[in-house]
């Protein structure tokens, strides 16, 4: 039911802007009222953007920087303050709270979605990138009262949540204009997350395409021959290849990086860009001399029950608060906050967000300077029968730790395999059996195996009790991979070690209810 709601909001809430652009040329020395209007802006190749521009009240001489905001796959520009977007998801109730706290706020449609015109071209640098680009010249060309650093150079912030976060990481690597950027729940390598050593997320992605066609999308390259050729759960390498030509991590390794500060907010139980996800995009941002922050909120991109938890959150599945060391951060109160330091100037206002905190669930959560190292433990040979572990017979468990007193446990795990290149395809994930008997895959992330000696597994947070046992579950079936079982009837022995992240002991005095 929530998804056909959704579906249905998505189906009505895209509309061609008409352009309403308001003669300011009698507003000098006059005060501006709070209001918002259409209008239609020109990408650099000519193609037709349908925005909304919030003007914010401002106070005769007053000046104010911009937000440009961006919207999600499937989804839609701010139309109006009480909107679908602007109500119900993170980004566009952000971008309204920085409206009402005094910017000008431009939310666009992305090409090919909602009222703009062209074709979507998955966050092309060359056509998506550019079109921000173009938003920024337009505010420049067309607004008054800007906060200006420089001819055409307005004081700029961005935000987006998933597909328009990539969008802001890849336009602050082209244009030095944009000042400060907070991307939510978005990719470093579009290929990698969406496939894992190329075994595709087959749930994540029926319900991309799906949104697509409720929304009118011409599936356009999803028909040529190495998309269709993806459909048995296996991403051929063109595919892969293109997706990250388009992700920051290509940028990255040419050392072409964003030059915004950067307020980081990702998800610890989003199976389509999950913490690991946003890790990578702080380690390329440190490498240059900006700021830059990563919040580990619990949610994100969320599938239905019965493959993931529902949290009854709205749409996006996100929390408002984060809660750090005992003290809750509220995430809209902190991007604008990232904001008035940012772009207004007001330095420290910002000093409450945290360098790095992660979250444990939705109640607790650390600060940290940098995440714990790992400690290496052994594996004992374990034998698997793909067919049926983990569909006709329950997965193998594999006890690697017991917990001994109150810790938190926050980290990337990595598998190493002795005979990976032997193993049949199989999956990975980090398990606690708590002392009450109940077990729990950690942060609902599953990893696939198949042929690497190493692995990376999904990053994991979680509140510990003493009689707790840690260990790894490894099926030979994932309902988050379909089709991607090898459904080998023989058994396969697996053998290696896992770099478990060490456990804080003195968490509990930090986070305790």
């Amino acid at each position: 039911m929530r998804l056909a709601l959704l579906l249905a909001a998505l189906l009505l809430g895209g509309c061609a802007a008409r352009d309403q652009l308001p003669d300011f040329s009698a507003s000098t020395g006059q005060d501006l009222p709070a209001r918002h209007f259409d209008a239609v802006i020109h990408g650099r190749d000519g193609t037709r953007l349908s925005a909304t521009v919030f003007q914010p009240a401002l106070k005769a001489g007053e000046q104010a920087p911009v937000i440009v905001h961006t919207h999600g796959w499937g989804g839609w520009r701010v139309t109006r303050p009480n909107g679908f977007y602007g109500t119900q998801m993170m980004s566009g109730r952000a971008a309204l709270k920085a409206w009402q706290a005094g910017y000008w706020v431009i939310s666009y449609d992305q090409r090919g979605w909602g009222g703009s015109e062209g074709n979507i071209e998955m966050m092309n640098p060359e056509f998506e990138v550019q079109d921000a680009l173009a938003v920024i010249d337009w505010a420049a060309a067309h607004l008054p009262r800007l906060s200006m650093d420089g001819p055409n150079d307005p004081r700029v912030g961005m935000l987006g949540e998933s597909y328009g976060g990539a969008v802001q990481l890849l336009a602050s690597a082209e244009d030095p204009r944009i000042d400060a950027i907070v991307p939510i729940a978005t990719w470093y390598d579009l290929g990698e997350a969406l496939a894992p050593d190329s075994h595709l997320k087959v749930g994540w992605t029926s319900v991309l395409l799906s949104l697509g066609l409720a929304t009118g999308y011409d599936l356009g390259k999803f028909i040529q021959a190495p998309y269709l050729k993806s459909v048995d759960g296996r991403m051929r390498e063109p595919v892969r290849a293109e997706l990250k030509a388009h992700s920051l991590a290509s940028y990255c390794e040419r050392g072409q990086r964003p030059q915004a500060d950067a307020l980081l907010i990702q998800g610890m139980r989003d199976t389509l860009f999950p913490l690991n996800q946003g890790l990578a995009i702080r380690d390329c941002l440190q490498q240059g001399p900006q700021d830059v922050r990563l919040l580990g909120m619990q949610g994100g991109h969320i599938l239905p029950p019965p493959v993931q938890r529902w949290s009854g959150l709205p749409p996006f599945n996100n929390e408002a608060v984060l809660h750090c060391d005992g003290r809750a951060i509220n995430l809209y109160q902190a991007i604008v906050a990232w904001y008035e330091d940012k772009l207004r100037g007001r330095s420290g206002v910002a000093a409450s967000i945290p360098e790095l905190c992660v979250s444990l669930d939705l109640d607790q959560g650390l600060a940290l300077q940098q995440l714990p190292g790992n400690q290496r433990i052994e594996l004992p040979a374990t034998a698997i029968r793909p067919l049926s572990s983990g569909l006709l017979q329950p997965a193998r468990f594999i006890p690697l730790q017991q917990v001994q007193q109150p810790s938190a446990l926050i980290g990337v795990p990595r598998l190493h395999l002795e005979n990976a290149e032997r193993l049949p395809t199989l999956f990975a994930a980090l398990v606690v059996q708590r002392a009450n008997g109940k077990s729990e895959v950690l942060s609902e992330q599953v990893t696939p195996l198949k042929g690497r000696a190493s692995t990376e597994l999904a990053a994991v947070s979680t509140q510990l009790q003493a009689g707790d046992t840690l260990g790894l579950r490894i099926s030979g079936f994932s309902g988050q991979y379909l089709f991607n079982g090898s459904w080998q009837l023989s058994s396969s022995s697996l053998q290696g070690a896992l770099e478990l992240p060490r456990l804080l002991p003195h968490a509990q005095q930090l986070v305790e209810k």
